[in-house]
């Protein structure tokens, strides 16, 4: 869903269809059928975002044959759905994090993302996102992987860049610090990629994190603001059903705050929020797909009614 600020700031309100993770292109559409379609009916908007989580293939799938980029464009215009963010972590299935920054698969993938994400971004939308890895998954890294990972992220700077001079769209990539890994907080995620382009590399930032983590939501986006970095997504969305029984924790006021800083300028970004409900996933696939529809449809109810009390209407 698209929300407008009273000042102009356009927000894009999604799900993260990694929820319902497909390994090719055919099951990729059918699941847009089959839960994000019924989703956007049930929230009746007449156009919803969808966070796509594209598997390493499909991607190589979509890069190698254009016409089939056009139909997944086409697909997803037909049931009113729109695409502006990607997640970006890889590997063989949504929850398995594939090669780190130092591996040349990391930037061919995300490469590949870029270029797909540029063709289905709507035509009057300028900015796209994708979601990357904290960089690896070990906490020490040797000089010597490190220096690797900074050349492929220079280069990945270049090329988006090059991208956007030949399709007039910005792809920024965001690295979500996570425990125990290069990357574990926005700290450290200004430091090594801050200072290689700030407007095309960023930080996506991880609200459940943030709302339950040791890095303050406050602290983040004034380093955040100090380095001039972008948020380039907020992930992780969510007020699950368990939030009431105290199991996990809501994330209205990272969600608040993190818009707050946004539409006052205090910190730039491209404004993109995507709900979350992987903690649910799973039980709810045994009840079907009415299930995780109500879920998905729940979620967005959520943030669509939070966004709006932060002074953000439904935008055309």
């Amino acid at each position: 869903m698209r929300m407008r600020h009273d000042d102009g700031t356009l927000v894009h309100l999604a799900y993260n269809a990694g929820v319902h993770p497909a390994e090719d292109l055919e099951n990729l559409i059918a699941h847009l059928t089959r839960y994000a379609m019924p989703v956007r009916k049930r929230l009746g908007v007449e156009r919803m975002g969808v966070g796509l989580w594209l598997a390493p293939s499909v991607a190589d799938h979509l890069i190698a044959d254009r016409i089939e980029l056009v139909r997944l464009r086409r697909s997803l215009e037909e049931r009113g759905l729109e695409v502006v963010s990607l997640n970006g972590t890889g590997g063989r299935n949504q929850e398995s994090p594939g090669p780190d920054w130092a591996k040349p698969e990391r930037y061919r993938y995300t490469m590949a993302l870029a270029k797909i994400l540029a063709f289905l971004l709507p035509d009057d939308v300028e900015f796209g996102s994708i979601s990357t890895i904290p960089i690896g998954w070990r906490r020490d890294w040797p000089a010597d992987l490190h220096a690797i990972a900074s050349q492929r992220l220079e280069r990945l700077s270049r090329e988006l860049r090059g991208l956007y001079s030949v399709t007039g769209k910005t792809i920024r990539v965001g690295f979500e610090p996570w425990p125990g890994c290069v990357l574990e907080t926005t700290e450290q995620a200004l430091q090594r990629v801050g200072g290689i382009d700030s407007e095309h590399l960023g930080v996506c930032l991880d609200a459940c994190h943030l709302a339950d983590g040791p890095e303050e939501p406050g602290t983040a986006l004034r380093e955040l603001a100090r380095a001039g970095a972008p948020v380039v997504k907020l992930s992780h969305v969510h007020d699950h059903a368990g939030q009431a029984r105290g199991e996990l924790p809501t994330t209205r006021s990272v969600l608040e705050d993190t818009l707050t800083a946004m539409l006052s300028g205090t910190v730039a970004g491209t404004a993109h929020v995507e709900v979350e409900t992987h903690d649910l996933a799973v039980p709810l696939r045994g009840k079907g797909p009415g299930a995780l529809v109500s879920a998905l449809a729940e979620e967005l109810d959520w943030a669509r009614r939070n966004l709006s009390s932060l002074g953000l209407q439904l935008a055309a």
